[in-house]
């Protein structure tokens, strides 16, 4: 996979993707990295390739609550290339894959001079915060079982991948329930066929009858 597959560089005009390209290093990311946060601000952008990455904020005795899924639609750090720094948000990896790193400095000069990319930037960002309003909402209701449905779909489309490596408790903590409900609530979409889990590992068996599962929950925050 190559930069240009990312979703948020194909926005681009060819000669931005081209100097982009340029610059980009290619990079492995793991589950569980902090690509950025406000104790461990990060100095690049990364535009996702294989991984998918979240944006968890503090919540009570839990890691984080999960308010966004990225995949190879999207970019982290990209506050950096509006001059704003890296910004106080935790963006962690949730299933390792690869990514494309570029330095924040190169980018703001070079944004700066782009009005075009500028523009992109600005609208994913404006599509990033409006997934973050929606999901915070979503996370105040809905019962355990429609947020398990909806969370392993989003992060399947995101991916466009059948496997994700997602565990009980990573789950858990991005939801802001208890384990054992997440537990109970993957065990009853794996007998209804809808997926399969092993070892932290989960299959998407059926994304039409997850989405049902889901119901308003996804329609709220997809």
């Amino acid at each position: 996979m190559n930069p240009e597959h990312n979703g948020l560089v194909g926005r681009l005009s060819s000669a931005d993707q081209a100097w982009l390209v340029s610059r980009c290093q290619p990079v492995s990311v793991v589950a569980g990295q902090v690509l950025s946060s406000a104790a461990q601000p990060s100095a690049h952008a990364y535009f996702v390739g294989t991984a998918c990455v979240v944006l968890a904020v503090p919540h009570t005795d839990h890691i984080g609550l999960g308010v966004a899924v990225m995949g190879r639609e999207g970019a982290v750090g990209l506050p950096l290339a509006l001059g704003m720094g890296a910004g106080p948000f935790t963006w962690l990896v949730q299933s390792s894959g690869t990514a494309w790193r570029v330095d924040g400095a190169v980018l703001e000069r070079w944004v700066a001079r782009r009005r075009e990319a500028l523009m992109v930037f600005a609208r994913y960002l404006c599509d990033v915060a409006q997934e973050v309003a929606l999901l915070a909402g979503a996370s105040q209701g809905g019962d355990v079982r429609a947020r398990v449905a909806g969370w392993v779909l989003l992060s399947h489309r995101r991916t466009g991948m059948a496997e994700l490596h997602l565990t009980h408790a990573h789950l858990a903590d991005m939801l802001g329930v208890r384990r054992a409900s997440v537990t109970l609530a993957a065990l009853e979409l794996k007998n209804a066929g809808l997926l399969d889990y092993q070892r932290a590992h989960i299959r998407v068996l059926d994304p039409v009858g997850l989405a049902a599962a889901a119901g308003d929950w996804l329609a709220e925050s997809a």
